[in-house]
């Protein structure tokens, strides 16, 4: 009996031993995951890089997110995308719309359309000033040729232009002596390019009796229209204003020029070559050519000054005034001061752009001789001539030469304008011919550009005046009291 039950547990022992082997190994896996749950439940254990070294290489296109420590939030890692070029976009911005502002001290030019003509005094405005001459609607020149200057007719002949060295001696040495008061700065150089003298013959022509005025040529800048000073005179400057040149009396509000009321019939300055010669093209003339200007200031007789040989304080403006300080005077002043011909302030004054080119040496070329003769083909400079308020006589003299860059105004330099003599019946100049001047000219844009140098007195010839001391000094008052130098 008992061999049988011993028998019997040893087989069951033995049968059920791999029961207990799958039990054990099941429990040991069970406890095994819950610890590693529990582990990285609490944070203690992390997973690294390691666990995935074998995984396949990954495409530029998938997106990898690396576990990193709280709280920390998760990086991207994003294939970058393919840009294609493409234009930049430009943005035009607009400047600003400028605000006309004016002056009360300064006048407005009036339109003819809003007033009437008033009478005419000599050159063509009254002594009190002409406000009526102004600004012309749709480019008409209607007015502007209205206003213009009368003219003197200057007989044809021969006569002897240039100076002697003994000539220009003698000035000097009345230079030196001051005319009766400071000794000026003269010098034997500044009258070589004025010689030799020869003789010229020229054909009869017509010349204005006066310098063209403020008015009158604000009256043309107002029909080209705001900002064609800038560009508008064969695509060059026309004139320097305010903004550009504190020597010039010329006010400019982005809309209308303008100068003080009191200086209208005073001569035009701080003008371009270029804009004197389109404003004379505009009114059916030209600028004269030298020998014309000379003939005219010279007269019959072929004096030194217009009157005579001898200097006269009370017949011209210069910096050697007979009265007062020097200064400017209305185109119409010094009326005795005009040569024989009847043309007034060719001696002082302002002095005067002619049409020629300069070259100090042209007098000694046979060119020089010849008839009508028209200066040098070309050139940098233009001539000059008669002196000014600004200058002692001895540049005020008939034959003395100047020359300056034409594109740099100055405020004692301006221009009259001349004419042939069957210019009045055909409507046209026949030297002008080449260069008519039509209404079309009127539709250049005006652009902006560089405003001008400033270099107003920096001369490039010793046979120039003295550069200026002062700005032009006017005798009028303003509502501050004094007119501004300039």
């Amino acid at each position: 009996m008992s061999r049988s039950n011993y028998g019997y547990v040893g087989r069951r022992s033995g049968g059920s031993a791999w029961q207990w082997i799958i039990i054990g190994l099941v429990l040991g896996f069970g406890c095994s995951v819950i610890f590693v749950l529990g582990g990285l439940a609490a944070g203690v254990i992390t997973l690294d890089g390691a666990a995935v070294a074998n995984l396949p290489t990954q495409t530029p296109n998938v997106i990898i997110i690396t576990a990193t420590p709280a709280p920390v939030t998760p990086t991207i890692a994003v294939a970058a995308p393919t840009i294609t070029p493409t234009m930049p976009i430009l943005l035009e911005i607009q400047p600003p719309t400028a605000t006309p502002t004016i002056n009360p001290t300064y006048l407005t030019l009036s339109s003819p359309l809003q007033s009437t003509q008033t009478t005419l005094g000599i050159g063509g405005n009254t002594g009190t000033g002409n406000p009526a001459i102004g600004q012309s609607a749709g480019g008409d020149l209607t007015n502007v040729i209205a206003q213009a200057n009368e003219t003197i007719l200057i007989e044809g002949g021969t006569f002897a232009m240039g100076t002697t060295a003994a000539e220009v001696s003698q000035a000097v040495q009345e230079c030196l002596g001051g005319y009766g008061g400071e000794a000026g700065n003269c010098q034997l150089e500044y009258g070589e390019d004025s010689y030799p003298q020869h003789q010229v013959t020229v054909s009869a022509f017509r010349i204005d009796r006066t310098e063209v005025s403020y008015a009158q040529y604000l009256a043309f800048m107002n029909t080209l229209g705001p900002g064609a000073h800038r560009n508008g005179c064969d695509g060059q400057p026309c004139l320097q204003t305010r903004n550009e040149s504190e020597t010039s009396n010329i006010a400019f509000d982005s809309a209308t020029y303008s100068v003080l009321f009191a200086i209208n019939d005073y001569p035009m300055t701080n003008v371009t070559w270029y804009g004197a010669n389109v404003y004379c093209r505009a009114i059916n003339r030209r600028l004269p050519t030298e020998a014309e200007w000379e003939r005219a200031a010279r007269g019959r007789q072929g004096t030194i000054f217009p009157w005579g040989d001898a200097w006269d304080a009370a017949r011209a403006s210069t910096r050697r005034p007979l009265s007062g300080e020097p200064a400017a005077a209305p185109i119409f002043a010094f009326t005795d001061g005009g040569s024989d011909f009847g043309v007034l302030n060719m001696a002082g004054n302002v002095a005067e752009w002619v049409s020629d080119w300069y070259d100090a040496r042209y007098y000694g070329r046979p060119e020089a001789t010849a008839p009508d003769a028209r200066g040098p083909l070309s050139g940098t400079t233009k001539v000059a001539r008669g002196g000014s308020w600004d200058s002692v006589p001895f540049f005020a003299r008939n034959p003395h030469r100047q020359d300056r860059d034409p594109l740099q105004p100055t405020a004692w330099l301006g221009f009259r304008c001349a004419e042939d003599i069957n210019a009045q019946a055909s409507g046209t100049s026949p030297l002008a011919a080449a260069q008519t001047f039509t209404q079309s000219d009127l539709l250049l844009p005006p652009t902006l550009v560089t405003p001008g140098t400033g270099a107003d007195e920096e001369f490039i010839s010793p046979t120039l005046a003295p550069a200026p001391t002062q700005a032009q000094a006017l005798p009028f008052p303003t509502a501050a009291g004094t007119l501004a130098p300039g």
